[in-house]
């Protein structure tokens, strides 16, 4: 039998939308259309899922309001407001933000059972408030909230919702490092540079904590309101919310790098506590975290550390809102074939490479095999790689990545000033699986295929990989096998063979500010607007060269 179900995610940021077609997803994200971050509403992954379908068994559309809205009349809404034609199927709308990031989290797992913890900066909106944190409990087929952090705004939480507590107006820890994000003069949703950031910084007695774990019943994150000029957290989270520049009003008296250490430091505590809590909830042995707060992967590796050696981790890499719209076409799919499996073997579900493209007169494109382009990057040369389908979620894991040598000692700024990056912003690397124990200290991981951790790198290994290596000491990993992603693995082991290094600095193939690449067109823009020369694309045993200007 043959089926399709389709789920978009309509904003008001990250759009994206999800299809399951004979029980395979494919994952079209909105910002790699129309090359914008955080792109909402879904235009034009709306258009390429008609492409992709001939029919459409079930639509459904998730969203951020939790109120009853008839299917029919948002179908024509949305017709309306982005001017393309729905298809008129029968469909559902989802209104629980966090029980679609648990719904993809715990799918992704493979876990017969869980617990799942989900903390972003706000969720689904009640009358009475806004979510921030959810636990939810696999019973069966069923995933049950056990409990919930509720950003108030001063009504009774309903009835008919009797596990939703912390009543009491606050803020969540995914806003208040959205504050202080904001406050380094970065975007609110650029969270990872304050992570990135936070290494070069250390205890400042001018900078108590920020985010901290009150006991008033329920514990809950809470934010310093002394810290702000503005105490009144309803009016803060209305700032961060809507407005945005909240940390702008943060009172402290330290150094920019001190203050972002002082508030990864605080969320890693509070999320070690968070999840041992949720732990104590259930009798699972399973946790699944996911939300946008477990991107934080400084945090995850620290967390992974002091979890009980019988507790499994899983750490969703499809976390971020752009990704919502998989939990809702897994919801919908298993309404109908509840047997269907969705474990995750790998993050290469986006659009597929399309190879007809036309070079301009002073480019070229030669022959070459992944030992021709390991010996080009082994004489520190920076090429970038595109081959398959693109990868979902934020990070590049092989098929649409910039490589460099990781023995090169001022690697990090080289290419940071080709990216256009911050200086303090630190790079992955991707190993072959059988060696990543001889460098790094995977701890109780058997793998780490969606480098969902930043791991210490072995001390005596450090000074052999110095571009990758950030200043604490860590890296950010991807492990990857043959099976996994065979043109990646044989061009590192080639570069294995050349230095005796089974690893590659590996980024995201774009420029600082701009998305991920999608097509070989983009990847020749990126190209041509950069200093980058080369582009491999492993699948036709090609090299494209486009001279620098």
């Amino acid at each position: 039998m043959t089926y399709t179900y389709v789920c978009t995610h309509t904003g008001p940021h990250d759009s994206g939308t999800s299809i399951v077609k004979d029980g395979k997803l494919g994952h079209f994200i909105e910002e790699r259309f129309v090359h914008t971050k955080h792109a909402a509403p879904p235009i034009h992954s709306l258009n390429h899922m008609k492409e992709c379908c001939d029919e459409i068994d079930h639509l459904s559309f998730s969203n951020l309001f939790y109120q009853h809205t008839d299917f029919g009349q948002y179908q024509a809404f949305l017709t309306e407001i982005l001017k393309i034609k729905i298809p008129q199927v029968k469909g559902s709308i989802h209104s629980d933000h966090h029980f679609l990031h648990a719904k993809a989290g715990y799918s992704h797992s493979g876990f017969d059972d869980a617990v799942i913890l989900v903390i972003d900066g706000a969720g689904s909106t009640w009358s009475f408030g806004k979510e921030n944190l959810s636990v939810f409990q696999v019973n069966g087929s069923d995933i049950i909230p056990i409990y919930k952090s509720i950003v108030g705004n001063g009504e009774d939480i309903s009835a008919d919702a009797p596990n939703f507590v912390d009543r009491k107006t606050n803020i969540g820890a995914g806003y208040v490092y959205t504050a202080v994000t904001e406050w380094l003069g970065y975007d609110g949703l650029e969270s990872g540079k304050t992570m990135g950031l936070s290494a070069y910084g250390e205890d400042d007695v001018n900078i108590p904590e920020i985010l901290s774990i009150e006991h008033h019943g329920n514990e809950s994150c809470r934010l310093r309101e002394d810290m702000f000029n503005n105490a009144d957290p309803g009016q803060i989270y209305t700032k961060v919310g809507n407005v945005g520049k909240c940390g702008a009003k943060l009172k402290v008296n330290g150094k920019r790098e001190n203050v972002a250490y002082r508030v990864q430091k605080d969320f890693e505590k509070y999320l070690i506590h968070t999840c041992n809590k949720a732990l104590s909830m259930s009798k699972s042995k399973n946790l699944v975290l996911t939300g946008g707060c477990a991107l934080n992967c400084v945090a995850n590796y620290k967390l992974l550390k002091v979890l009980p050696n019988d507790i499994n981790l899983f750490v969703d890499p499809t976390c971020d809102d752009s990704s919502v719209s998989i939990g809702g076409v897994y919801h919908a799919c298993h309404q109908d074939y509840p047997s269907t499996s969705f474990k995750l073997k790998d993050l290469y579900k986006g659009r597929q490479l399309n190879y007809q493209y036309e070079l301009l007169d002073d480019e070229d494109e030669y022959d070459a095999t992944s030992k021709d382009i390991a010996k080009l990057i082994s004489n520190e040369n920076i090429v970038a790689m595109a081959q398959g389908r693109s990868e979902i979620g934020p990070r590049a894991l092989g098929n649409r990545s910039i490589l460099f040598d990781p023995r090169v000692k001022d690697g990090k700024n080289i290419v940071n000033r080709v990216k256009k990056r911050e200086y303090f912003r630190p790079f992955a690397g991707t190993v072959l699986l059988e060696h990543a124990r001889e460098w790094f200290d995977m701890d109780r991981l058997e793998e780490s295929p969606f480098m969902s951790y930043a791991i210490d790198v072995l001390p005596d290994k450090r000074h052999l990989i110095p571009s990758i290596v950030h200043v604490d000491g860590t890296c950010r990993i991807q492990t990857v096998t043959r099976e996994q992603n065979k043109h990646y693995y044989d061009l590192i082991s080639e570069f294995y063979k050349l230095t005796g290094v089974p690893i590659l600095f590996n980024t995201s193939f774009n420029l600082a500010g701009d998305t991920m690449v999608d097509t070989i067109q983009d990847g020749l823009k990126t190209l041509r607007d950069s200093e980058l020369k080369y582009m491999y694309l492993p699948e036709t045993s090609s090299l494209i060269h486009v001279p620098n200007k």
